[in-house]
């Protein structure tokens, strides 16, 4: 199925209030949902008068005559399936079923990023992954932020507390960890490389991101840790419904992370970016814990970091990181880590004590 040409939309789903969010979801997208069944001899019918189309068929496991042998008849070349749990969030015996999405963002994440689309776009990914690292997504709310920085002095601190750990340069649109710890050819290996004890490290590449699914669960299943660095994250209900190859990490941490740490400053741009990040994430009914991280400067901290702060506090925790530039501007000339060039910094003492309180979670 092309997701560039609106699909015709059948819905089959007793529960009244989930069929609405999903039809405004799909309507708000310019897709038809031409029926609405509401048991399985209605989808029957409403299919047999749209054969030769393109369907897309969104069904709840508590739908009426449905079982699995039926379904799995249905879902042919022309016609797309997708399975939702009931109320009780029970999939009932059915293969391949989504846990039931909280919000039409969450809905659409999970149907555009499970559609395979045009050549070069996103490659299919599938639900959650169990997998044995504990994955950790690290963004800034904005540019500049200092996300990278703490991506890569969080991994540090991992590999010197003995874990096995993977960190990942996913900033598709300005990669910087192999510049910042002088890694030569990062981007040309086909999958990690080890940088130091413990530590390894992964550049992805719209390439690279073809075999994704064969490279993460491999990495899942042999690292302890996965550091995730994905640039700016300011409007990520967007992302999580952009069909583009450059989103799937995004949509893959979404839904996979057990932690997004989310990096800002006190700058007044940035304050901006992180009101916009609020509001996009209050659309989300995120699995991952969201951490906020700020970036103390000399000038005085504003109200609006505060409200940013407070806004957390139900998801996540809070942290502060105190300025160090010294420290920070050491790390570049170096290509090295902030325990390298300055060990008893307030800086690399602060990211340890954010290591142990996250690593102290970890499945290790």
């Amino acid at each position: 199925m092309d997701i560039l040409e609106p699909p015709n939309v059948i819905t089959a789903i007793s529960d009244p209030e989930f069929e609405g969010l999903v039809s405004s979801a799909l309507f708000s997208q310019g897709w038809s949902v031409v029926s609405r069944a509401l048991d399985f001899s209605e989808l029957q019918m409403a299919l047999k008068n749209q054969q030769n189309q393109k369907i897309l068929v969104i069904f709840s496991t508590d739908l009426p005559g449905a079982n699995k042998s039926d379904l799995a008849e249905i879902a042919k070349e022309e016609v797309l399936v997708f399975g939702f749990a009931d109320e009780a969030e029970s999939d009932r015996g059915f293969a391949n079923i989504f846990p039931r999405p909280k919000s039409p963002e969450e809905l659409l994440s999970v149907i555009l990023e499970n559609i395979r689309a045009a050549s070069g776009r996103a490659p299919l990914i599938h639900a959650p992954l169990d997998l044995r690292a504990r994955v950790i997504a690290v963004g800034g709310v904005r540019h500049s932020t200092g996300n990278t920085t703490f991506a890569i002095n969080l991994s540090q601190e991992f590999a010197l507390m003995g874990f096995k750990t993977l960190l990942i340069d996913a900033n598709f649109p300005a990669p910087a960890i192999a510049t910042l710890l002088d890694i030569r050819h990062l981007a040309r290996e086909a999958t990690w490389i080890e940088i130091a004890p413990n530590l390894s490290a992964l550049e992805l590449t719209q390439e690279k991101m073809k075999t994704f699914d064969q490279l993460v669960n491999e990495a899942g299943n042999y690292f302890d840790q996965i550091i995730i660095d994905l640039g700016s994250v300011t409007y990520l209900a967007s992302d999580l419904s952009d069909r583009r190859w450059s989103s799937v990490m995004k949509i893959w941490a979404s839904r996979n992370a057990a932690d997004f740490c989310v990096i800002s400053n006190s700058e007044l741009l940035t304050q901006k970016c992180s009101d916009d990040f609020m509001q996009s994430a209050s659309k989300l009914s995120p699995r991952t814990k969201i951490h906020h991280i700020k970036t103390l400067s000399p000038i005085k901290e504003s109200k609006k970091l505060e409200i940013l702060e407070k806004s957390f506090a139900d998801s996540g925790s809070n942290w502060s990181l105190p300025w160090d530039q010294r420290a920070c501007q050491a790390a570049i000339a170096e290509r090295s880590t902030l325990v390298q060039v300055s060990e008893r910094g307030a800086l690399r003492r602060e990211i340890l004590t954010i290591a142990q309180a996250l690593g102290g979670k970890s499945r290790k």
